[in-house]
C-alpha cells in the first residue's frame, strides 16, 4: 500500500497520467529525457519498495532519476511521489535541506542536510540504500581535480565524506554521507555540495538503517579500517523538490 503525494504537499486522490521527464544517464556527460507513462513509473516505484504492485524478483531498478531542473516546473507541478506506508523509507526534501526517516509511514528521525549547490544541484532521484560504508576514502572526480585542485583523501576524521557513507544504488554517483565540516549545518542556506547529500545525524541514521545501537556504530567507526555492512533489507530513498506532506512536516 502506498500514499500518493502531490508536489505542492497535498495528498493526491489520483496521480497524473504521466510522470515528469526521467533523466537517463548514458555517460557522465550525456543525458536524455523521455516521458514515462504513469503506470510504468508506478511499477518501477513499487518494485523498488516491494509494495506488492507487481513481481519484483528481489530486484530494485538501478536508477530512476527525475529531471532536477526547475525549468521543468510545469511537469513537476503535477508530479506525484509515492511514500510507502509500511517498512522503512528515507525522504530528502532538497528545498528544505531536511532528511526524514520513515517507519510504517511515521517519522522516526530527522536531520539537517547539505545538498548540491546551484552549479552542481542534487538531482531528483528514486534509489535504494543497500549498505553502509565505514571509514570511506574520498576520490574526487577528474573535473574536481582539474577545476578545484582536489586530491585523494584517505579514511579518517578529516575526510570530506566523514566516517560514514550510505551507499545508494544509482549510476549518478549520488550518495548520502557524513562530513568533516559539521559547522556548515548551522547555515540557513545549505546548497553547498557537489550534488551528494551530507547528513548531520549520520550516526543515528546508520544505527537506524542497520538496526544497531549508537554504541555499535561508534565501535565500527573506531575500527578505522574501511568496510561495508549490508542492510538487512534495501531501503527506498527519495530525493525530491516536493515539499513534505503536512503529516510528515511537523
Amino acid at each position: 500500500m502506498v500514499m500518493p503525494v502531490r508536489a505542492n504537499g497535498s495528498w493526491a486522490a489520483s496521480p497524473p497520467s504521466f510522470s515528469p521527464a526521467i533523466v537517463v544517464r548514458s555517460s557522465p556527460t550525456r543525458r536524455s529525457r523521455i516521458a514515462v507513462p504513469r503506470r510504468v513509473l508506478l511499477a518501477l516505484v513499487c518494485a523498488a519498495i516491494g509494495a506488492g504492485c507487481g513481481p519484483t524478483e528481489g530486484q530494485a531498478p538501478r536508477s530512476q532519476a527525475t529531471a532536477g531542473s526547475h525549468a521543468d516546473s510545469a511537469a513537476e507541478a503535477d508530479a506525484s511521489l509515492l511514500f510507502p506506508s509500511r517498512g522503512k523509507a528515507i525522504v530528502v526534501d532538497i528545498r528544505s535541506f531536511e532528511l526524514v526517516a520513515l517507519e510504517d509511514g511515521a517519522p522516526v528521525l530527522r536531520s539537517r542536510v547539505i545538498v548540491g549547490r546551484p552549479a552542481t544541484p542534487t538531482p531528483e532521484l528514486l534509489s535504494s540504500m543497500r549498505s553502509v560504508r565505514f571509514n570511506p576514502a574520498w576520490t574526487p572526480t577528474p573535473q574536481m581535480m582539474r577545476d578545484e585542485g582536489a586530491r585523494y583523501v584517505p579514511p579518517g576524521p578529516n575526510n570530506p565524506l566523514g566516517q560514514i557513507l550510505f551507499e545508494l544504488d544509482n549510476d549518478l554517483l549520488i550518495f548520502l554521507h557524513d562530513t568533516n565540516d559539521k559547522a556548515l549545518f548551522n547555515r540557513t542556506q545549505r546548497a553547498l555540495s557537489h550534488g551528494c547529500i551530507r547528513v548531520e545525524q549520520a550516526r543515528p541514521l546508520a544505527a537506524w538503517v542497520l538496526g544497531l545501537s549508537l554504541a555499535d556504530i561508534e565501535g565500527r567507526v573506531a575500527r578505522r579500517d574501511t568496510y561495508s555492512v549490508p542492510l538487512p533489507a534495501p531501503i527506498p530513498v527519495y530525493l525530491s523538490h516536493t515539499r513534505l506532506p503536512a503529516a510528515l512536516d511537523n
